[in-house]
Formats: C-alpha cells, structure tokens, sequence
C-alpha cells in the first residue's frame, strides 16, 4: 500500500490446499489487527473472502470513468520442490464461500510458479476503469504483468501464464452482474493454489491504488 492506496490489506494469511481457495477474511466484518495494524478490508459480514473494494463514498466520484490499478504481492514457503499460482478475481460471481468461483472474472493471474525449496514471491499488478454511463468494467495487464522472485529460477510472470487470461479484461456475458451500475460493485479478492508441501503462504499486499 502507497499515499495513492484506496482500498487494501497486507500481511494475511493464506491458504495452503492444493485446491483453489480464496484467501479468508480474518474476522466476519473484513478487518483485523495485527502487531498493532488494524487492517481493513471491504465491510461484507456474509461473505468469507478477504474483498477490496472503493468505499461507497468515493466509488462513484472517485472511480467512475478513471483509471485505477489493482497490486498483488503473495508469498509461499515450501520445506519441497512445489507449485504456487495466485490469482486474481473481480467477485461478481454472487458467490460466499472460499472454494467456488464460476462467473468470476479472472483479472489477472501468474500461472503455475515452480517452487524452490525456500519458496519465494509473486508480484502482480493490472490496470482498469469502469464508468457509469457504459456500465463497464474493463482492464488489461502487460505481457510481462509481474515477477516472482523464487531462488534459482526468478522469473516475468506473462499473461499467458494464466490459464484462463483474457485480453482485455471484460465482464463476462454469463456472469450474474452483466453491467455495473455504481462503483460498489467493485470487488476484488485473491486467490491461492499449491502443490507439494508447503509450509505457510501470506497475501503480503493487495491493494487498489488511484492512478
């Protein structure tokens, strides 16, 4: 997080299945407090997943028809060779729990990162704008859109490295929020997947900076 921060969480824990899972809230409200630092993120008591998002105070004004950027910073720590993806998703999907994530939409991802034994860290950043009168959200990250820093092998992160990455990002005609109407819809959380055995993983940042 920086002076152009908006919305954003450090230092959370993450999961460390070999299944997708969104990266958990902490308490039911979307905060918590740790060595004194109150983080917060997006206030949405039914959902689990840790949500950054404008608050409804400046999402209209603030976001509607400017650029922002959105920031990943995720670390693994693996006693083994392994595997590590982040990803990144805009919750529109009208899910609330942390393993299902049909409708979705990808925003931006690293792929699969093969792991050293120390682990390492992934580094991500995308750029969108959405407005008011389209009611669109639309976004793009670079062809080298990131960087992870595992030993022996540090290594861009392209965006066809994920899967799934589309250019530009859009919303999806099958997702459940088809058009935006106001900047609260603005939701973004992350996600982990990891093979072998992993000893701990931590979303060091994530963040919405005004451009």
């Amino acid at each position: 997080m920086n002076v152009n921060s908006i919305s954003g969480v450090r230092n959370y824990p993450g999961p460390v299945s070999a299944t997708e899972t969104a990266v958990a809230s902490i308490n039911p409200l979307g905060g918590s407090t740790t060595g004194g630092y109150t983080q917060q993120t997006l206030q949405v008591a039914t959902n689990p997943r840790v949500l950054i998002g404008p608050s409804p105070d400046i999402a209209g004004g603030m976001f509607d028809g400017r650029p922002f950027k959105i920031r990943v910073v995720a670390q693994t720590v693996s006693s083994v060779a392994s595997n590590f993806t982040a990803n990144v998703y805009w919750n529109c999907g009208a899910k609330t729990n942390l393993l299902t994530f049909t409708s979705d939409v990808l925003v931006i991802g690293s792929g699969t990162q093969a792991v050293a034994s120390v682990g390492g860290v992934i580094f991500m950043e995308s750029s969108l704008i959405w407005d008011s009168t389209s009611k669109q959200l639309v976004g793009f990250w670079n062809e080298v859109s990131g960087v992870s820093s595992i030993p022996t092998t540090p290594a861009v992160i392209k965006t066809t490295g994920a899967v799934t990455a589309t250019s530009p990002i859009g919303i999806s005609s099958t997702a459940s929020q088809a058009s935006l109407a106001t900047g609260s819809g603005l939701q973004f959380f992350c996600t982990f997947t990891n093979s072998g055995v992993v000893a701990s993983t931590k979303l060091l940042d994530f963040s919405i900076d005004a451009i």
